[in-house]
């Protein structure tokens, strides 16, 4: 693996790792605690892991359609339409079914770096939020979309 495809490594590694030590030294009786959401919807601590459990999927497959040369959203894409489906989907799933999520899209996202070309890194594509980026910036958002949100959380719920 080249020095660029390491360095992004280890920071998805260090981000999962951080934001997963966070979402797990959460209480079950703060998921139910409401929060704030990106697109001001009523969310609860348990509807933003359901939106990370899908988020990482979702951009990972713009990365596999960008790096197949296919268009990565439409371009009438409504992020924020399709943030509160993808909770809503979600609404059976417990705590610890999301959670199996995201380690599975974690384990996708390495393998995806993993068998992406060094030249490849710096292809572009249109993601989801409407900005144009590299692969890598792609891999970045990822990793810094769910650490984020898990801080996010750890702040409201130490209210």
């Amino acid at each position: 693996m080249s020095a660029r495809k390491d360095a992004l490594r280890q920071k998805i590694m260090a981000d999962h790792a951080a934001s997963l030590a966070i979402l797990k030294s959460i209480a079950p009786e703060q998921w139910a605690r409401p929060v704030p959401s990106d697109e001001g919807a009523a969310w609860t601590a348990r509807d933003v892991l359901a939106h990370l459990a899908i988020s990482e999927g979702g951009q990972l497959g713009q990365i596999t359609r960008c790096l197949a040369g296919e268009v990565t959203v439409p371009d009438d894409f409504d992020l924020n339409r399709f943030n509160r489906g993808s909770v809503k989907k979600r609404a059976d799933k417990t705590t610890d079914d999301l959670l199996a999520e995201i380690e599975a899209g974690h384990a996708q996202v390495l393998a995806q770096l993993e068998k992406t070309a060094e030249a490849d890194l710096d292809k572009t594509g249109r993601h989801a939020r409407g900005d144009t980026l590299t692969i890598e910036q792609f891999f970045h958002r990822i990793t810094e979309h769910r650490l984020a949100h898990s801080q996010e959380l750890q702040r409201a719920l130490a209210d």
